[in-house]
């Protein structure tokens, strides 16, 4: 990793009012991809999915739209607000989402259950500003409550922090149980960004040490699933660029965001959350170096664990 001091170096010295016009050029240049790609919304403007969409404004692409086709009773419809990101490896991927209305909380435990999420990352809080913004689809600490044929029971709460708390959720369908974690990122306001990058990649890091192995995508939602949901796959993504040493010369992370805005409409939805992607990254990369060198023999155990991301 010889090019990271260098690309620190350039991160630290980005002007902030830079980055901000630079979004002016993610979003031109996400109109050209569309164009250029064939991108359509099609499926979620039909009538009968209109009514499945939290914002009228903000429908997945057709090209990478999660398909339900787990059956369950009178629903046969394949539709649900997300899309499916490809991570920046052949093992890792995403389901970005909306966060589920009362309509569509059947739907969204059958995406769950057909794509076997382990880990559910969710950056909204259920009502922001006085709004519903997502609706709940767990349960009280050892409380169960059915979601269609869907049996959920929170059987563990943790706060690892004063602003994530950690579910594990037992899941019921047809005598078949598996076990879902949920982890819930409190201090993000709505189009706007958290006061710093700690705690986002402390929460990430969480997420990453349970899924683990698992090849069953991260499935990452705030209430469009586009601005918070965008920041957190572009992290995840350019974290597993720097792990697997794909860091290049060339590294952008206008390049990453547009990558994500072909598979997912805005995703990172405002020049601030663009902007704290830049000093999200550099923090990542300023505690890969520190891990990675001589110097971190010689910190202590606490700025150890305050280094978030290990070298793996």
């Amino acid at each position: 990793m010889e090019l990271l001091p260098s690309l620190l170096s350039t991160l630290k010295a980005v002007d902030p009012k830079a980055v901000k016009e630079e979004y002016s050029v993610v979003c031109s240049q996400t109109l050209v991809l569309k164009s250029k790609l064939g991108l359509t919304c099609e499926v979620g403007a039909i009538q009968e999915n209109v009514k499945k969409n939290r914002y009228k404004d903000v429908l997945p692409y057709d090209q990478s739209r999660v398909v339900l086709s787990l059956p369950v009773a009178d629903c046969d419809s394949d539709y649900i607000n997300a899309s499916f990101i490809q991570g920046a490896t052949k093992n890792r991927s995403y389901i970005a989402s909306q966060g589920p209305l009362s309509s569509t909380v059947t739907d969204f435990w059958r995406m769950i259950w057909q794509y076997d999420v382990k880990v559910i990352v969710m950056a909204c809080r259920e009502v922001e500003m006085g709004k519903k913004k997502c609706q709940r689809y767990w349960t009280p600490l050892h409380q169960s409550a059915a979601f269609g044929p869907f049996t959920v029971c929170n059987e563990e709460e943790a706060s690892p922090t004063d602003e994530t708390v950690v579910r594990t959720l037992r899941v019921t369908y047809n005598q078949d149980t598996r076990s879902v974690v949920q982890y819930h990122f409190l201090s993000w306001p709505d189009h706007d960004v958290p006061s710093e990058a700690q705690g986002v990649l402390s929460l990430l890091e969480l997420a990453r040490t349970t899924q683990g192995t698992h090849t069953s995508p991260l499935l990452v939602h705030c209430s469009a699933g586009c601005g918070r949901t965008g920041v957190i796959c572009a992290l995840d993504y350019i974290h597993d660029l720097l792990v697997t040493k794909q860091i290049a010369a060339d590294f952008s992370i206008m390049k990453v965001v547009l990558e994500l805005r072909k598979q997912r409409t805005t995703a990172v939805q405002t020049k601030d959350q663009y902007l704290f992607i830049f000093r999200a990254v550099t923090s990542m990369f300023e505690c890969f170096l520190r891990t990675s060198g001589p110097l971190y023999s010689n910190l202590s155990e606490s700025e150890k664990r305050g280094c978030l991301l290990v070298n793996a």
